[in-house]
């Protein structure tokens, strides 16, 4: 596993396409969750990468960002270029350490969509940088290893974001009161989502009224709370249901419902199928 390699110190990088032709068909062709982050980089190619029960097209000069627990999946297309890097968790925990957050919680979320298309001078920085992470994760043995990486991973993050020619993707700010208490709501919900339901739930785990929060998330997204929050359970509940054997009465009860008949409803009325429905429909696999 990435995290436990003797070297490198958490990173593990793979050129495209080698990666395809490489690896075991349960990273490239079968869809497949990890216990780490990675970023997909095409440099060149076509095609589809599928995440999380949604397609999105492969374009030249496209960085994909995937986090923990996340479901994707490659096309049949393997003469992609680029790199897939793997990031073992704590390279990027964000705890004492807040600009961190900040540039995770752009990337890596459920609520956005997971790339970043980014201009032609963005895409040469990203392949310098990505030279230099390569470069460092063969220096398992240097003083500050795992620090330099850190860094050259930050500075990477930053290029993209400053590249991207998507502007749908509002950018976080650290001097504003709105962001951070937005940034908190997404730090909490991940943390929470199978405990707390409610949009007063959050609004009291962040000390603000439910309409500050309402108001606060409204400045960063084009949705509200409650369906932010919806959204990040029902998204566990299709990866529950298509990628385990859990019963569904086990799924209800595993996302905080007591009442298994309540979450049948509720991921009804969200998906527009019942979850055994759900659970039926393209059945690619169980991991």
């Amino acid at each position: 596993m990435v995290c436990d390699a003797p070297q490198g110190g958490g990173v593990e990088l793979v050129s495209m396409p080698e990666f395809f032709t490489e690896k075991p068909a349960i990273e490239t062709s079968l869809a497949h969750i990890h216990d780490f982050y990675e970023i997909v980089w095409f440099r060149n190619g076509s095609g589809t990468h599928y995440v999380d029960f949604n397609s999105y097209p492969v374009l030249p000069r496209t960085a994909f960002f995937i986090s923990p627990g996340q479901v994707h999946t490659f096309d049949d297309n393997i003469r992609q270029e680029g790199y897939v890097m793997k990031i073992c968790t704590r390279l990027l925990n964000e705890q004492n350490d807040e600009d961190i957050a900040y540039l995770k919680y752009n990337v890596f979320n459920a609520d956005t969509v997971p790339y970043r298309h980014i201009s032609e001078e963005a895409a040469a920085k990203v392949e310098h940088m990505i030279e230099l992470i390569n470069e460092e994760s063969e220096q398992g043995h240097q003083i500050g290893h795992e620090d330099y990486l850190r860094a050259l991973i930050r500075m990477l993050i930053i290029i993209i974001e400053r590249g991207s020619l998507d502007g749908d993707n509002p950018v976080l700010s650290v001097s504003k009161v709105s962001h951070k208490i937005f940034l908190t709501f997404r730090q909490q919900l991940e943390k929470n989502y199978c405990t707390l339901h409610t949009v007063k739930d959050y609004a009291n785990l962040l000390g603000v009224s439910t309409k500050t929060l309402t108001n606060y998330v409204g400045e960063c997204s084009p949705h509200s709370p409650l369906e932010i929050i919806n959204g990040r359970i029902v998204l566990e509940a299709k990866r529950l249901l298509r990628y385990s054997t859990l019963m569904i009465k086990e799924v209800a009860y595993r996302l905080g419902f007591e009442d298994p008949s309540y979450f049948v409803k509720f991921f009804k009325r969200i998906v527009g199928v019942s979850p055994i429905d759900f659970r039926e429909q393209d059945q690619v696999g169980i991991l």
